[in-house]
């Protein structure tokens, strides 16, 4: 989720974590269901929000 933040197209962030960009798809869907979030925009907004939360591990 810390990798919305920087608000990087799929295929940029499933390049950086070695998957494949459907998987990225995926586990954004994951997340945003999870969360109650409507679109991916919002998750990358929530993610930017709390960006020093998330990268503070």
């Amino acid at each position: 989720m810390a990798l919305l933040a920087s608000g990087q197209p799929n295929r940029a962030l499933a390049r950086q974590l070695g998957i494949s960009e459907r998987t990225v798809r995926a586990h954004i869907t994951s997340l945003t269901r999870k969360l109650g979030i409507p679109t991916r925009i919002e998750a990358a907004l929530l993610a930017f929000q709390y960006q020093d939360t998330l990268t503070a591990h």
